[in-house]
């Protein structure tokens, strides 16, 4: 092999075109602008529902697991300062093509993640948006979520500095929000209710993780991070304090949103709010709404807290949540695209770079694609209507099993990174390494088993789907690629 050719299939060529133009602001809000989406804004009402205050354990535990990885991640940033992640750090540690399976569930992780969070903006469209602009009912729901998808496609394709910069100014607007929404809440807190929700749920194991495998999601924006490791300016120095800044910012804002759900939905005055804001029959009705739509009560809650502007400034706030995680994601997903097509696990055209702009032009219209795949796969056809409920005849994905499939393609993903970090230890025991992870392999292995434990707590509709998707990129490899 001629060194171009061992330069090229090292990733080396893509940080040679790529410009360093993302600093630690712009890295850290990356990950924070990738968490604070789902997990706040569509995931913990339902994870309330579900746990009641257990949910706070739920994120804790679920932020645990992505700590055990994200030690990987932080030192394998000190070595290989190149776009493409866990696939790149698996494919320099390992240097054989089984890498190509660890970058076959990312390509699809990544946009599935993209495809979850515009299809939940367009749910909360649909149900706020919709009926306060007055537009035709006759119109397609899912029109809002298409023309966000093209917009983010057209931002990609200006340049990773004006999609960094565009992600800096969205996540600060929502982080601002969510300071506004606790702001109301705390002044209400009430440690009583909160220690008797967490008592009555505690022993609810099974939903615990089940809810922390669903949350998850959540918390992959440290992988996202490090996607982007080959536009990042001081890689060394700079993805590992991204990657732990997040971690910490984003898990003290779930609990602390999770304690003001908790608190609202177990209060009378809020319940019978509620009741009279949505013509419910009773307090009790109240309770069940809320249980079968745990994510309307944090914008009920807003409402109640911040009085009536309250609701709009909350919906605004998830709206941008959504969209900013689906930029990042859509950001993420073609950078290890490219790094792919670097090492032939990609046909070569995917390499092709814009010199104008610097961006890699058909791994983001790649990513575009499959994005509205997924979204109309799992958001539009097999999908009841916003506020509707589908025929029990009918074959239903939806949210929650979209959630699921990102999940499963990432969370594999993720394992074998842990395990690429022992192999890179025994292979390479004298490598200058900036950050050391401690107890390895004790630690990494915690990280594999925990996410492979998460792995096996999915809902089994996305597992088999997940599982099909392996199939598909083998024959893949063996009809293209090969």
């Amino acid at each position: 092999m001629t060194q171009s050719e061992e330069t090229r299939r090292s990733g080396g060529a893509v940080e040679e075109r790529l410009e360093r133009n993302i600093g630690l602001l712009g890295a850290t809000s990356i990950g924070v602008g990738t968490m604070i989406a789902g997990g706040i804004f569509v995931l913990s009402g339902l994870a309330v529902a579900t746990v009641g205050a257990a949910a706070a354990v739920s994120f804790g535990l679920a932020a645990l697991v992505a700590s055990f990885t994200a030690l990987s991640y932080a030192e394998f940033a000190t070595i290989y300062t190149v776009d493409g992640g866990g696939y790149a750090y698996v494919a320099e540690v390992f240097d054989s093509d089984f890498s190509y399976l660890v970058g076959w569930l990312m390509i699809l992780g990544y946009p599935a993640s993209a495809a979850f969070y515009l299809a939940s903006f367009t749910d909360w469209f649909a149900r706020f948006i919709w009926p306060a602009l007055a537009l035709p009912a006759a119109l397609p729901f899912w029109i809002p979520g298409v023309v966000v998808l093209s917009v983010l496609v057209a931002i990609n394709l200006a340049g990773a500095k004006e999609s960094g910069k565009f992600q800096i100014v969205v996540t600060g607007l929502k982080v601002a929000l969510i300071a506004l929404f606790l702001f109301g809440g705390i002044r209400a807190f009430q440690a009583d209710v909160v220690a008797t929700s967490l008592s009555t749920h505690a022993t609810q194991f099974g939903d615990v993780a089940l809810t922390s495998a669903l949350v998850f999601i959540t918390f992959f924006g440290f992988e996202a991070i490090a996607t982007n490791e080959g536009e990042i300016e001081s890689p060394e120095r700079t993805v590992p304090r991204a990657i732990f800044l997040s971690i910490g910012l984003v898990t003290l804002l779930y609990v602390l949103v999770v304690l003001v759900v908790v608190v609202a939905i177990n209060d009378g005055a809020f319940l019978a709010f509620l009741v009279e804001r949505t013509g419910l029959a009773s307090q009790a009705a109240a309770t069940s709404f809320i249980a079968e739509h745990g994510e309307v009560a944090m914008a009920r809650a807003a409402q109640f807290y911040l009085g009536p502007a309250g609701f709009y400034i909350f919906v605004g706030g998830a709206l941008l949540s959504m969209l900013s995680a689906a930029n990042a994601t859509v950001l993420a997903g073609s950078r290890v695209k490219l790094a792919m097509a670097e090492r032939d696990h990609l046909p070569e055209s995917v390499e092709q770079i814009d010199e104008r702009t610097g961006s890699p032009t058909v791994a983001v219209a790649v990513t575009g694609g499959l994005v509205l795949l997924f979204f109309l796969v799992f958001g539009v056809i097999f999908a009841a209507p916003p506020g509707k409920t589908a025929p029990e005849s009918s074959l239903v994905l939806g949210l929650e099993s979209l959630a699921h499939f990102a999940d499963f393609m990432l969370l594999g993903g993720l394992a074998f990174v842990n395990v690429a970090l022992i192999q890179s230890r025994r292979k390479y025991p004298d490598r200058k390494r900036r950050f050391r992870v401690p107890g390895v392999p004790w630690v990494p292995l915690l990280g594999a088993a925990s996410t492979l434990v998460l792995l096996a707590s999915l809902e089994h509709v996305s597992i088999v789907l997940g599982v099909g998707a392996v199939v598909v990129g083998v024959v893949f490899w063996f009809a293209v690629l090969d």
